[in-house]
């Protein structure tokens, strides 16, 4: 039996409302992440009285054009919570599996760790891996199920707890709940939402597992969609795209990698905008009709889409307003 809980309720905050769960019994827990989309399973994870005995990420790395070395979050967030945590270069290699195997742990709980588990790590834990994605599988496995889903308008999406195997995203799903996504929201907005729910989901999940009560479901590999990493090349606009597409495509990569377009020989990224009905006929596709502080009206393959508000791609984040009176606009500006 899969559980699944309504939209509203999960917009709401709330956990699903099931069968009352017996008292559980203890589980020896190792946690896998590496992003802040995995910190707020972590802090539910110790809030809930499921403290991970070891969590696991990445090690510290260098960002940025100086390339100083930042602490892992997931590290940093653990030490704070007082939890013992492990930096592997290579999670999967035999010196790491030796030293997980040596706690006996009954599960591993993975979110958001971007590493392929060999089948020698997979098969540590009692109960073997699970992991939170942040689709309703079998649709959107990959890297990036969040922008996918808007790109292509879905109304909702939600969180699939899985026990892992050897291929990406495909095992047997126990709990998925789901969530609408809202007709403004971004990826950005969209992911912090389901990072929250996937807390709540990884907590419900555990429960049951803690007391016998989980059961898995194999997925539908007929059904099943993918959901690759974005790349910067996937967010450039095509103006002869109708209005409505364009916005998704504006909303699926907001804030990264970025919705992409020229105007002349410079690169701007397009954060905000909304699908305007065009009253005067088509004109060409990425010609601005009017700018000014109600914001940039372009013309696209059908309506128009009204930029509301935009950045340099080196530059700060402004209203079309700002945008304006900054930027020369001459009759015949262009966008593409």
């Amino acid at each position: 039996m899969r559980y699944r809980l309504s939209p509203e309720s999960c917009l709401a905050g709330g956990l699903p409302v099931l069968p009352a769960v017996p008292e559980r019994t203890p589980l020896k827990i190792v946690f896998f992440g590496s992003s802040d989309f995995a910190l707020p399973t972590l802090r539910a994870l110790k809030e809930h009285g499921f403290a991970p005995t070891l969590v696991v990420t990445k090690p510290d790395a260098p960002r940025g054009r100086g390339r100083k070395i930042y602490p892992a979050e997931v590290g940093v967030e653990a030490r704070e919570l007082e939890l013992e945590v492990a930096q592997p270069e290579d999670p999967n290699s035999e010196e790491f599996r030796a030293q997980l195997a040596a706690l006996k742990p009954d599960i591993a709980v993975v979110v958001s760790f971007g590493c392929k588990f060999s089948t020698e790590l997979l098969s540590i834990p009692r109960h073997g891996c699970i992991n939170a994605h942040a689709s309703l599988l079998p649709l959107y496995r990959g890297a990036a199920p969040i922008q996918h889903a808007i790109r292509d308008g879905q109304t909702k999406t939600g969180i699939s707890i899985m026990r892992m195997n050897e291929e990406l995203d495909a095992g047997d799903v126990m709990l998925q709940e789901e969530t609408p996504i809202l007709p403004r929201e971004t990826a950005g907005q969209l992911r912090e939402r389901l990072a929250d729910l996937a807390g709540k989901t990884m907590v419900r999940a555990l429960e049951l597992i803690a007391a016998n009560k989980a059961e898995f479901e194999p997925q539908d590999p007929t059904k099943a969609t993918r959901a690759p990493a974005v790349q910067k090349a996937d967010g450039v606009i095509s103006w002869s795209m109708p209005a409505h597409d364009i916005d998704l495509l504006v909303r699926a990569m907001t804030p990264k990698p970025g919705a992409q377009t020229r105007l002349g020989a410079k690169r701007y990224i397009v954060m905000e905008g909304e699908v305007e009905q065009d009253l005067y006929g088509l004109g060409v596709p990425g010609l601005v009709q009017s700018a000014g502080e109600e914001g940039i009206r372009v013309c696209t393959g059908k309506e128009l889409y009204r930029i509301i508000r935009i950045k340099p791609e080196n530059g700060r984040n402004m209203t079309a307003g700002e945008f304006v009176r900054g930027h020369a606009m001459p009759p015949d500006a262009r966008f593409g």
